[in-house]
């Protein structure tokens, strides 16, 4: 039931819901495509950008602390995580076509692997100050924290944030997220 609750908790995009806020479209056919955090401040500035961070950051954070309040059983809470990455990436409600999961995989790592958060960010900060290609450099950062949780206590919930990463990873290489065409495309 957590991990229903969770997906669909995951399907309240903030791309989608800043966008029709601001501009009464649909972010889904603007920029990339996406109902992401890059997309929507490509479209409507750092403001937007920065509220849709805030809305998919907390609708992550505040089901996962729940769970951890109400001492639920680790994998419960792994396979919820899972759900909130996926449900971010391929929401029902969007059919099939939100953000490519980033903020929210990273809000998953903040309530269940901060030191491997923290390490992400400490990778991300010398690659910005070095000729390394930054979002490769990431890519690979990103699957750090799962590797370190697996070593570290949770084997379960390593698992899945590693699964997480994989669906990450699979939302930026191959296009699932096909920018909707306006009927004056489609003519």
């Amino acid at each position: 039931m957590w991990i229903v609750i969770c997906y669909l908790i995951a399907n309240i995009n903030g791309a989608y819901l800043v966008t029709k806020w601001r501009k009464g479209a649909d972010i889904r056919t603007l920029g990339s495509g996406t109902g992401g955090a890059k997309n929507a401040g490509r479209i409507l500035g750092k403001p937007a950008f920065v509220m849709t961070v805030v809305i998919d950051a907390l609708k992550v954070i505040l089901p996962l602390s729940l769970l951890l309040y109400l001492s639920v059983s680790p994998i419960i809470i792994g396979f919820s995580a899972i759900a909130l990455i996926a449900g971010h990436i391929w929401p029902l409600f969007l059919k099939g076509r939100g953000g490519k999961g980033v903020v929210v995989y990273l809000a998953a790592l903040l309530m269940l692997e901060p030191i491997g958060l923290l390490l992400f960010g400490l990778i991300a900060f010398i690659a910005s100050v070095t000729p390394l290609p930054f979002s490769k450099v990431m890519m690979v950062a990103m699957g750090l924290p799962p590797l370190l949780t697996l070593w570290q206590e949770s084997p379960g919930v390593g698992l899945c944030l590693g699964v997480g990463y994989i669906l990450v990873v699979i939302a930026h290489t191959f296009p699932v997220h096909p920018r909707l065409l306006t009927k004056e495309e489609q003519i």
